[in-house]
């Protein structure tokens, strides 16, 4: 498998900055210590005591390296046990408005389990544990002398029982951005703030079938619903509802969802449709494969609500779905989930692809089901990766891959190991792709959702009201035409 353009920041941006300190540097973290955890032995801690505290944008370093400046703790916890019960750890500040991260790794260094929330206590739970794991403490937030108490126990619950829903959306992280709405060309091209004068989305729903959301980024406070991810921890059978599962790893998926609903707050990015509510579902892992069950996933979607499904994944022949380009389209009973969405009359944004190949990637599939989005960049930076041809239904803002400008300007997780060097700022990114011009596509589709304009009325009513649209040449006839919000609002 492979990825695509589509999941990596645009070429010229290889070179990626470590995030520096938001405040103050930490003082140093206590030496590691361990401890052993049984039926009926439980080992519990004393973290150390942060004067004032600040992320560094990256999951923990292990204590093998870093082991001279550690910004996080590190408690070795051995399990004495035949790996029939789960292993629940958990950290808590007796200072409210601390905030700590809980990160654990089990004996070959890989993430068997994290906790990011907004409040000043973390649990993780890891089914059928055994061995030894590694517990990094990462101070997100401090803004007084805080310190921490960790606690290691073996659950009396029954090994492999699946989380629950999480029905309390979680708080998001303290945190401000800069104003890049200079950089959001997109919106301004395809009408966005023009059509906000008419609807933000509000009472639309987006879901968002990708490698899942930060769902505690700030841009997204207070409008999450139905959370549901097929990429679960080990011993737990998908899919896995709550918000825990659906946290994303990778970035595609926030910046996806950035595209569809970032509010509208004067800081990071605005979406098409920022005040929309985002369906989490996650199929795809922290690698970028789609591991998820799509055509069970689009299900979901339908039957939970949505007004708008958005998909920017595509196939490689040989290898199945990813975040990529539709070379080869595989199906596995999806078609006919897109279409039952489209009956149910939700509108179906996917992806055409990035190969450059004289055909929507995806869009022969379920024919007049669903919008093939195809990619257009700015003047200077074309989307020549894009697919192209008369299969394609209309282009959206794709970003092109020689410049920081020309990109697409959006949310990613606020603790990738790397952070953009064209943003420069921990939680937001440039990309390009089909994958970006997407939901652009979906964000116009919530703003119709929300004045009553939807399903395959909402396609056709975008089609129609595209720049270009029915003419054969110009640019047009490359990508198709172009979206515009604001006539499709308007109309």
């Amino acid at each position: 498998m492979r990825t695509s353009r589509a999941t990596a920041p645009i070429l010229g941006a290889a070179l990626l900055l470590i995030a520096a300190p938001l405040l103050s540097s930490p003082a140093t973290a206590a030496d590691p210590g361990s401890g052993t955890v049984g039926e009926g032995a439980d080992f519990a801690w004393q973290g150390a005591t942060y004067a004032a505290a600040a992320t560094t944008a990256l999951p923990c370093p292990s204590a093998a390296q870093d082991p001279d400046d550690l910004v996080c703790d590190h408690v070795t916890v051995d399990v004495d046990g035949d790996g029939s019960l789960p292993l629940v750890i958990s950290i808590q500040s007796a200072v409210e408005s601390a905030d700590f991260d809980l990160y654990v790794y089990d004996s070959e260094g890989n993430l068997a389990g994290s906790s990011g929330t907004a409040e000043s206590k973390e649990s993780v739970t890891i089914p059928d544990a055994v061995g030894s794991y590694e517990v990094r403490v990462q101070p997100w937030l401090v803004t007084e002398p805080s310190s921490y108490t960790g606690s290691a126990t073996l659950s009396e619950q029954t090994a492999g029982t699946p989380p629950k829903g999480g029905d309390r959306a979680p708080k998001p992280k303290k945190y401000s951005a800069p104003d890049f709405s200079d950089k959001t060309w997109g919106l301004e091209d395809i009408g966005a703030t023009l059509a906000n004068e008419t609807t933000t989305g509000r009472d639309a729903v987006v879901a968002v079938i990708d490698t899942g959301v930060d769902v505690h980024h700030p841009e997204f406070e207070g409008r999450f619903t139905s959370p549901i991810s097929w990429v679960c921890p080990e011993g737990v059978p998908a899919p896995c509802a709550g918000y825990e599962n659906v946290d994303d790893g990778h970035g595609h998926g926030t910046h996806v969802a950035g595209t569809v609903a970032a509010a509208d707050d004067g800081k990071g990015v605005t979406g098409v449709a920022p005040d929309a509510t985002i369906m989490p579902i996650r199929v795809g892992d922290d690698e970028g494969s789609i591991v998820g069950d799509l055509a069970a996933a689009t299900r979901y979607a339908t039957e939970q609500g949505a007004d708008v499904i958005t998909v920017s994944i595509g196939f490689i022949a040989g290898s199945g779905p990813v975040i990529s380009n539709p070379v080869v389209p595989q199906d596995d009973g999806w078609a006919e989930a897109v279409q039952e969405a489209a009956d149910a009359g939700i509108l179906v944004t996917l992806a055409a692809g990035n190969d450059g190949v004289p055909y929507c990637g995806q869009g022969e599939l379920w024919q007049d089901a669903a919008v093939c989005v195809g990619a257009y960049g700015t003047e200077d930076d074309p989307a020549v990766y894009s697919d192209s041809g008369a299969a394609i239904d209309l282009s959206a803002p794709g970003g092109g891959v020689l410049s920081c400008e020309g990109g697409i300007w959006s949310t990613v997780p606020l603790d990738l190991a790397e952070v953009d060097s064209c943003t420069e700022t921990p939680g937001y990114a440039v990309y390009a792709g089909t994958s970006m011009a997407t939901p652009h596509a979906a964000g116009v589709g919530a703003l119709l959702a929300d004045v009553g304009v939807g399903g395959l009325i909402a396609r056709q009513r975008m089609i129609d009201t595209a720049r270009n649209a029915g003419t054969p040449t110009g640019p047009a006839s490359l990508t198709g035409p172009r979206l515009d919000a604001a006539a499709a609002v308007q109309q």
